[in-house]
C-alpha cells in the first residue's frame, strides 16, 4: 500500500503516570487548556477505551477528540488514525491511562508505553511526591530504563512547599538527567468534579452536571494553575522534538474498502474518489471544532481575537513556507462515499446517551449512510418516515430515569422494532431497550423490546476489555467473527423471559454480574447469560460491549447493508 505521506511533522506529547489517580488528566487537561488559551492549536487524544476523558479533552481544545488504542490498532493503524486525526493542529497531547507499563498481561501488551513507541512520542510524566524526597530519584530511573521509552520530562504531583519541591527536583536531575518541568501543589479539592465512571458528564440535563460557562471556568482556572506552575514552554519544545512520521498508510483505505466489497455495499472496482489536495482539514468531520455532546452554544473562544471569535474564523497566523507547511489531514481522507443507494441511520446524543466514537460514525458515513442526531430527552418528533435504522450508543440512563420512562420516543422505538427496522445498541443503549431500569429497588419502564431488567448495582459489574465469538446469526457480524470491544458498566441484566444471546466472550462478563442467576433461559439454574452478550429480537441487537468500528470493518458495512434491505 502507498504511504499517505513520505513524512509528516506532527508535534506530540504523551503524558502519563504511575497508576490511576496520579493526575494525568488534570494535568492533561490544564496542558492542553492553556496551549489553547494561548492561541495553539492542540489535537487532543485519549489512550484506551474512554469516551468521558476524551471529552473532557476536547473541551478544553475546542477540538474534535481522538481516541488511541493498541488493542484494537496495529502499530502502523495507530499512527495513520493519528495522522488523519491530527489536521491542521499545532501539537497533540495524549493523555494516557493507568501506569505508564501497565498492560493487559505480564508483558504490558497495550500499555501506555506501547503507544507511546507506536507514535514516537515523548512522555511527560506526573509524579505524586506525598511523603517522598530523593527516592522520587530511583522511580524515575526504574522507569526511564524499564522498557525503551522516551520518558522526557517529569511534573512533580502534590508537592507539600518549594523546598520540598526543590529537593526532589534536584534529586531527579542530578541522578538521571531528566529534568523536572513542573511542580503542582496539593489542591483541597479536585477542580473537575467526579462520580462513579470518572469526571461528570458534560451536560445540563443531568443532575450532577455543570453548565459549559462552569466547566470552561473550571478549565480556565485549572490553565492558570498549570501556567504558574510548570514550563510549558519546555513542555512544547519537548513536544516539537518528537521525529517526523514516515511512510504513513491510509487510514480508511483498504481494509475498509474490501469489508464493504464483502457486504456488498461495493461494486466491484468502483473504490472512492481522492479528495481534493487543496483541500483541508475544515473541509472532513475529523477537523472540525468540538462541541460537548448536547452543547448547542458556539465554541468557546478565548485568546483569539473578537474578529475571529465572532466569524468561528482561527487566530490569524503568517503562512508557512511550501517547504515546511504541513500536509493536510485530508490527503489522509478520501472523502467519496461508496457508490451504494444511501441510508438514513438515526443516532440518540443527549444526556441519556452519548457514548459514540467518531470513528464509527465515519464508517456508517463511509458505507453509504446519512446520520440524524436525535434525542430521547427532547419532546421533538423523530423523523420515523425517514429513519432506515437506529444507532443507541452508550451514556448514562441512570441519571435520568424518570425523563426517560416519560419520553414519548420509548414508543417509536418499539413500533421500529416491531416493524424490523435494524436497531444496534451498546450499554446504555441495551438498557434503554429493555423491558424495565431498576435503580435503589424502583422500577422505570423502558421499551420493552428485551423482556429483562437493567439493574443498577452501586459497583461495576464488567470493566474491561473483551473478546466475542459470534455464534448465532444476526444482521451486524458474520457467525464465527470474532470481536474485539470493551465494556464498563454498572446495570446487570436480570432475564424475565426468553433471551437470545448472539456472543460468547472470553474475558468479558457481559449481560449479567457474578453470582447473578438468571431466569428464562435456565430458570433457577447457573448463571448462564454470564459471559454471553448481544441478545438479538429481530433485527435490534443490544450488548453491553462497545466496538470501534476500524477494528471491525465488517460492522458499517452490515448496518448499512441491513437498513438497505429494510428500506
Amino acid at each position: 500500500m502507498d504511504a499517505a505521506f513520505p513524512s509528516i511533522t506532527a508535534p506530540r506529547l504523551v503524558v502519563s503516570g504511575l497508576s490511576g489517580g496520579g493526575g494525568k488528566t488534570l494535568l492533561s487537561l490544564g496542558l492542553a487548556r492553556a496551549l489553547t488559551l494561548r492561541g495553539l492549536r492542540v489535537k487532543p487524544c485519549k489512550k484506551g477505551p474512554d469516551y468521558i476523558d476524551a471529552a473532557w479533552l476536547g473541551l478544553a481544545s475546542g477540538r474534535t477528540p481522538t481516541n488511541l488504542d493498541p488493542f484494537f490498532l496495529t502499530d502502523a493503524r495507530l499512527r495513520a488514525l493519528f495522522c488523519t486525526s491530527f489536521g491542521d493542529a499545532d501539537l497533540a497531547i495524549i493523555e494516557g491511562n493507568r501506569g505508564l507499563y501497565d498492560g493487559r498481561d505480564v508483558q504490558g501488551s497495550c500499555s501506555t508505553a506501547t503507544l507511546a513507541r507506536a507514535l514516537g512520542a515523548p512522555v511527560l510524566l506526573t509524579l505524586t511526591v506525598t511523603k517522598m524526597t530523593r527516592t522520587a530519584a530511583a522511580v524515575i530511573a526504574g522507569l526511564a530504563h524499564f522498557e525503551p521509552v522516551n520518558l522526557a520530562g517529569v511534573v512533580l504531583n502534590r508537592v507539600a512547599s518549594s523546598r520540598h519541591a526543590a529537593l526532589i527536583r534536584q534529586s531527579i536531575e542530578t541522578y538521571t538527567g531528566i529534568p523536572v518541568l513542573g511542580e503542582i501543589p496539593r489542591l483541597a479539592e479536585n477542580p473537575i468534579p467526579e462520580r462513579h465512571m470518572g469526571l461528570v458528564s458534560m451536560h445540563d440535563e443531568t443532575p450532577d452536571a455543570l453548565g459549559r460557562a462552569s466547566l470552561l471556568a473550571a478549565l480556565d482556572s485549572l490553565a492558570g494553575l498549570i501556567e504558574r506552575h510548570m514550563d510549558i514552554d519546555a513542555a512544547l519544545r519537548l513536544a516539537r522534538s518528537a521525529p517526523d512520521l514516515r511512510d504513513v498508510e491510509p487510514f480508511w483505505e483498504g481494509g475498509e474498502d474490501a469489508a464493504f466489497r464483502e457486504a456488498g455495499t461495493l461494486r466491484e472496482g468502483s473504490g472512492n474518489a481522492p479528495q481534493s489536495a487543496d483541500a483541508t482539514a475544515e473541509d472532513t468531520d475529523l477537523g472540525k471544532t468540538f462541541i460537548a455532546p448536547g452543547d448547542t452554544t458556539q465554541p468557546h473562544n478565548e485568546g483569539v481575537s473578537a474578529e475571529s471569535a465572532s466569524s468561528g474564523m482561527e487566530p490569524s497566523r503568517p503562512p508557512e513556507p511550501a517547504s515546511t507547511r504541513k500536509p493536510s489531514a485530508s490527503a489522509l481522507i478520501h472523502s467519496g462515499l461508496p457508490p451504494v443507494t444511501p441510508v438514513t441511520i438515526g443516532f440518540v446524543r443527549d444526556a441519556a446517551l452519548w457514548f459514540y466514537y467518531e470513528e464509527n460514525f465515519e464508517a456508517l458515513r463511509r458505507a453509504g449512510a446519512e446520520l440524524v442526531e436525535l434525542s430521547l430527552l427532547s419532546p421533538e418528533p423523530w423523523p420515523g418516515d425517514r429513519l432506515d435504522g437506529l444507532y443507541l450508543g452508550g451514556g448514562f440512563p441512570e441519571m435520568v430515569p424518570e425523563r426517560l420512562a416519560d419520553s414519548p420516543h420509548l414508543a417509536e422505538i418499539r413500533e421500529y422494532s416491531m416493524r424490523g427496522m435494524p436497531i444496534y445498541a451498546e450499554c446504555g443503549g441495551f438498557m434503554v431497550l429493555c423491558q424495565e431500569l431498576q435503580i435503589n429497588g424502583k422500577q422505570y419502564p423502558m421499551t420493552g423490546i428485551f423482556p429483562a431488567r437493567a439493574e443498577f448495582c452501586p459497583r461495576p459489574q464488567g470493566l474491561g476489555y473483551v473478546e466475542a465469538t459470534v455464534e448465532a446469526e444476526n444482521p451486524f457480524h458474520p457467525v464465527g467473527a470474532l470481536l474485539r470491544g470493551h465494556e464498563f458498566h454498572y446495570s446487570r441484566c436480570v432475564a424475565l423471559g426468553e433471551l437470545e444471546p448472539t456472543l460468547r466472550l472470553s474475558p468479558g462478563v457481559g449481560m449479567s454480574g457474578p453470582g447473578h442467576r438468571a431466569k428464562g433461559l435456565a430458570a433457577e439454574g447457573p448463571d448462564n447469560l454470564k459471559s454471553r452478550d448481544g441478545l438479538l429480537v429481530r433485527n435490534t441487537f443490544a450488548a453491553y460491549t462497545h466496538l470501534f468500528a476500524p477494528a471491525v470493518p465488517h460492522w458499517a458495512a452490515r448496518f448499512a447493508a441491513a437498513c438497505r434491505k429494510n428500506a
